[in-house]
């Protein structure tokens, strides 16, 4: 969760190691708000935030049931992924895959969930086994709303940095 600019878990810790790459999306994801609850997908414009690509995804909200199709998946999660899931539903994921995407792919479901009912950015750290190999990553990730006014969620725009 966010609050003062700072990144806290749930149970109100300030998370130290909150890597900048995913502040600097926040802080680009907040000046497009423009003092509304969430930007639209038309205010967001990859030109302006070049060096974040490669750890942004774009994400169609689906619904009956709740989803997520991958439109854009940068570099850096693709590497991550052991391949580019891009134009893949979450829920397809989870139903086509190893034991280990299917259960990173079910938290990732999740945190689409808690975006979709708050309307609202959400914070993601968990620890997982690879899906590459049999070592332990790290994950930190930020989901963040996109929607025209007066329509709803419709996107999620989210970053996401691994580290081992």
């Amino acid at each position: 969760m966010l609050d003062d600019g700072e990144f806290k878990s749930q149970d109100g810790r300030l998370v130290a190691d909150w890597p900048a790459v995913l502040a600097e999306l926040h802080a680009y994801w907040q000046r497009r708000c423009q003092g509304r609850a969430y930007p639209a997908r038309a205010d967001i414009d990859p030109v302006d935030i070049p060096a974040l690509l490669e750890h942004v995804f774009l994400a169609d909200v689906l619904h009956d049931p709740l989803d997520f199709r991958y439109r854009l998946v940068g570099g850096h999660i693709v590497e991550h992924a052991g391949r580019n899931v891009q134009g893949q539903t979450v829920r397809g994921l989870m139903s086509d895959g190893s034991a280990q995407e299917q259960a990173l792919q079910q938290k990732a479901l999740l945190a689409g969930q808690a975006v979709a009912e708050t309307q609202a950015p959400v914070f993601i750290d968990l620890s997982y086994r690879s899906v590459t190999s049999d070592s332990r990553k790290r994950l930190h990730g930020l989901l963040l709303p996109l929607g025209p006014p007066d329509e709803g969620l419709n996107m999620v725009l989210g970053g996401l940095r691994f580290t081992e």
